[in-house]
């Protein structure tokens, strides 16, 4: 969520305090480099020579190949530097080459002209490779494509040892052709996703986190905000079908799922080892940031105990340098594995005008104390001062920007905002794991990468700029215009640099966000594989109707939003490295994500102006994409399209925003099912539920034995199955003005007995779905206590031998914390008096049916009766959206959830859940469950521009022990 009193989030960055000799940055290679020629000036696009001519050598043969980052040049080759000179703006539409050639003497009797080889490379004014050529007979040639106006050097090698000399012509010849147009993306007719999973049915926060270990278990996380002084942190062992709470304390219980142990609440983020190690950070009011370890994905975890790790901090994000197998570093770092990276904003020393703090940089290393590395921080820069002093800590440019990691070099990047272009900012690491950044040295950040020139950036953040790495080693950066005067310039973009280049030639930006996605925020992006493709992801708004009008985001003006994803491929050489050439190598595409808008109205930017204004921060500051082991989207986000607010006294009414945001942010993953992934190939096809709905009666099934308590298993207590809250599967039907669910539950023949080994006194078992822009829900309950609440006592009707039947619309109990207050629980209410008790009873024709011996073939049934009435009128033609049914223990009922309660997290924790699928009674069509094909789009237009696209989803797997 990042600092909540800031009106907006400005990139800041440290300026250099010492002034470091030039001679004492320069490796000792360099120096010792023999000049061939030159220097010349080449002229492409105005008058001026575009060729030139020298003679150079004798090159002296030696094993000396170039290699990104730099060739390591002994005496004897030669280095020839030019200026290339271009009319301004000429790359704009141009593509201008060098080539540089060396034809040897073959009068000599050099080794060089009997078939020994020779490298001629391309390099930039700060040593860095742009284009080589290696082990070449004569005559050796390189062309360098894209380049900028800007100082180059030419150098030419001997690459085999031998005993004579050669001379060389060498020869530059600059060029350029017309650019081609990179036509506008296309909305896609091949990528499509998956019924979306809600993570949590009880818990909504805002931007949420995802990440995928390399046992394909998928992990969220988000802030609930500092009022509540509590984070959430969700488990999926089964590829993210289902979700389990991850506790930052003890055990989850049925009185206390998430009990408060250290304050908490903000920011969050997650990272992982080679050993599935897994890190969490999160923020507490801006006063320290508490990290967490596990080892056995959520089991058990371990916690700093001093709560803060760093303190004076906001929105921190980790890395993990930990090269995985098969990888050959080149990084100086010469400690132990795993070295985590924290990287967090100073609020120390806030500039005066209320931005953004300056970028600090943290590392934890192995060490004695148990639970390290991922517990425990020390500063990781000190501006290049041998052995880093606990402080003072230096500042560095980058602050916000989400950091990437090389595994090579293990080198670290963070890009951001700098006026009206995007800087890179590059930190390199010495043998102890301490880091020297670009603008470190003499000149500050002028010695900073430009990723991008011409960027808006005249408004309210939209919001930071994330960078990905590759397997090739490519890095990608992402960023959205900022323009409050002209929200049209609020568009999506990205681009790509090699590590051939060492990360400083970078691709002309391609813009991903197209119509009807006018408005756009929030953008992330994943990359992946060695073919040069990313994922970008963003939240997208329209005004329906008002063709041309983009409104701000940050006012109401009946917009309405969506999840995009726009995929861009660049052509990549032989080992994977993007060529920056000619762009994309195929038009980028757009899909739309969502089945149905996600919110409404403003995405408030304003930080804690938005109370002022009304407008709503429920979404925080974003949301992000991610990628399974077939390089398949994993897309995390909020649904805010409820509308949710508590009803409760003592909050605002609906439509008065001042003190309570509405919307409740459901946490929702969403998983591509077909078309191509990140790995040069298709997905494979999946499991995952189509978006196809189920009709009448058809039950959406689920695996048996996961019912798990304590919920995760392999802690400190072993988990066991509970048959009493096993569910295996769900059907609905709808006739005569009744809905009727069925859920399957492995053993309900003694719910007296599964509460007791839960520790509960209420059970329940809750299908939920969305129809419309409404959460309806219908519940069967053993158990009718709310001991908490003296309004509220035991219902006789309901002891835990008997069920009880309700039905309605879901519910929220708001929490309040800096950005006012906001939903923060689904609440799925009984009926009865009072105004949280605004369920239906059900209880006609509603049974609960148990066999002799209950199992798995033969489970026991749960039947509940619904008045369609009671859940807004369902026709045969209504879509039932992302229907899950979920098996709840509890201290108490569902409604009334006091706020005191929801403060402790005393709220029904989930031990089995099955999610989601859609229903339709008469569906328009059949699809095929797996693979199946997008239906017809041709007819598309229309329905885009209304906001109408009918698309699909996919399934889940369950969860099991074992992660299968």
């Amino acid at each position: 969520m990042g600092r909540g009193t800031a009106p907006t989030r400005r990139a800041i960055f440290g300026l250099a305090t010492a002034a470091l000799l030039i001679t004492a940055l320069l490796p000792v290679s360099f120096i010792t480099k023999a000049a061939a020629g030159g220097p010349f000036d080449i002229f492409v696009g105005e008058p001026g020579g575009s060729t030139a001519t020298w003679t150079g050598g004798a090159i002296v043969g030696n094993p000396d190949p170039v290699a990104p980052g730099g060739p390591t040049c002994v005496p004897g080759c030669d280095r020839t530097p030019f200026t290339l000179h271009l009319p301004t703006g000429y790359t704009t539409n141009h593509v201008v080459s060098i080539t540089a050639t060396a034809t040897f003497d073959t009068g000599s009797s050099n080794p060089l002209d009997s078939g020994a080889t020779a490298d001629i490379a391309i390099l930039d004014s700060s040593d860095h490779v742009i284009a080589s050529t290696i082990a070449s007979g004569s005559p050796a040639s390189v062309t360098a494509n894209d380049l900028p106006a800007g100082n180059y050097i030419v150098e030419v090698d001997g690459d085999i040892g031998g005993p004579g000399d050669s001379s060389y012509a060498g020869s530059l010849s600059g060029a350029s052709t017309t650019r081609p147009a990179v036509p506008p993306p296309q909305l896609s007719t091949q990528i499509t996703f998956s019924t979306p999973t809600v993570v949590d049915p009880i818990h909504t926060y805002g931007e949420p986190d995802v990440r995928v270990d390399h046992h394909g278990r998928v992990f969220v996380s988000g802030p609930t905000g500092t009022g509540t002084q509590r984070s959430v942190w969700s488990a999926s062992v089964d590829s993210g079908a289902t979700w389990r709470e991850i506790a930052q304390g003890p055990p989850p219980t049925s009185i206390s799922p998430n009990p408060l142990t250290q304050p908490g609440g903000g920011d969050t983020d997650i990272a992982f080892d080679q050993s599935d190690k897994q890190y969490f950070a999160d923020l507490y009011a801006l006063a320290c940031q508490r990290t967490m370890t596990t080892t056995n994905a959520g089991a058990s975890v371990m916690e700093n105990p001093a709560g803060c790790a760093v303190p004076g901090s906001d929105r921190q994000w980790l890395l993990v340098y930990d090269p995985p197998r098969g990888t050959v570093p080149t990084s100086k770092y010469a400690g132990s594995l795993p070295l985590v990276y924290l990287e967090y904003n100073d609020v120390v020393t806030i500039p005066a005008n209320g931005s953004t703090g300056p970028s600090y940089w943290t590392k934890s290393v192995p060490d004695a104390v148990p639970g390290d590395p991922g517990l425990f921080y020390t500063p990781a820069h000190c501006a290049g001062v041998v052995g880093c002093p606990p402080a003072p800590e230096r500042a560095v440019f980058g602050a916000d920007g989400y950091p990437s990691i090389d595994q090579v070099t293990g080198k670290v990047f963070q890009a951001t905002y700098s006026g009206s272009t995007i800087k890179l900012n590059i930190g390199t690491p010495d043998a102890s794991g301490n880091l020297t950044f670009l603008d470190d040295a003499a000149g500050g950040t002028a010695n900073l990468i430009t990723v991008a020139t011409g960027v808006v950036n005249n408004g309210d953040v939209a919001n930071f700029v994330v960078s990905s790495m590759d397997d090739a080693r490519n890095l990608w950066v992402t960023w959205v215009g900022r323009d409050n005067s002209n929200p049209a310039n609020r568009q999506v973009w990205a681009a790509v640099s090699s590590a051939a280049s060492g990360w400083t030639v970078w691709s002309k930006p391609v813009q991903l966000s197209q119509p009807p996605s006018l408005v756009n925020i929030f953008p992330w992006i994943k990359a992946a594989g060695k073919n040069g493709v990313a994922d970008v992801v963003w939240y997208g708004s329209n005004v329906p109707g008002r063709p041309g009008f983009y409104p701000d985001p940050s006012t109401d003006l009946n917009q309405v939003w969506d999840v995009y994803m726009g995929q861009v491929t660049f052509p990549t050489d032989a080992n994977g490295g993007v060529q920056v050439l000619n762009g994309p190598a195929f038009t980028p595409t757009q899909t739309l994500v969502t089945p149905h808008h996600m919110d409404y109205n403003s995405a408030c930017l304003q930080g804690t102006g938005c109370i002022l204004s009304q407008g709503n921060r429920n979404l925080a500051d974003f949301f992000e994409v991610n990628a399974d082991a077939n390089g398949a989207a994993v897309i995390v986000y909020d649904d805010m399209s409820n509308g949710l607010c508590q009803t409760a006294p003592g909050f605002t009414p609906a439509g008065d925003q001042t003190a309570d945001h509405c919307g409740a942010a459901l946490v929702t993953v969403a998983r591509q099912a077909t078309g191509p992934g990140l790995l040069g190939s298709d997905v494979p096809a999946t499991k995952y539920p189509s978006p196809a709905p189920l009709g009448n009666g058809v039950q959406f099934g689920d695996g048996s034995g996961d019912a798990l308590f304590p919920v995760i298993a392999g802690g400190p207590v072993p988990s066991s199955n509970v048959p009493g809250m096993d569910l295996l599967g769900t059907s609905l039907s709808l006739s005569a003005g009744t809905l009727t669910v069925t859920n399957k539950v492995l053993d309900l023949s003694n719910p007296a007995a599964t509460a007791a080994t839960l520790g509960a006194t209420s059970l329940q078992y809750v299908t939920r779905w969305q129809m419309g822009n409404t959460i309806y829900y219908a519940m069967a309950e053993y158990g009718s206590v709310n001991p908490l609440d003296a309004n509220q006592p035991a219902n006789p009707a309901c002891p835990l031998s008997l069920a009880c039947f309700y039905a309605g619309a879901a519910q929220t109990t708001d929490l309040c914390s800096v950005s006012a207050c906001d939903p923060h629980y689904m609440v799925y209410p009984e009926s009865g008096a009072g105004p949280a008790l605004t369920g239906h009873s059900e209880g006609s024709g509603s049974s609960v049916s148990c066999p002799t011996s209950p199992s798995v073939s033969n489970p026991c049934t749960i039947t509940i009766k619904v008045n369609a009435a009671d859940v807004g009128n369902p026709a045969n033609t209504s879509l039932l959206e992302e229907v899950g049914t979920y098996a709840f223990s509890s201290s108490h009922n569902q409604a009334p959830l006091t706020n005191a309660q929801a403060q402790l997290d005393n709220a029904p924790l989930e031990i089995d859940g099955l999610c989601c699928f859609n229903f339709q009674e008469t569906p328009p069509t059949v699809f095929p469950e797996a693979p199946w094909t997008p239906a017809v789009v041709a007819v598309g237009s229309a329905l885009i521009i209304g906001g109408f696209v009918f698309r699909r989803r996919r399934a889940n797997a369950k969860w099991s022990p074992t992660g299968a």
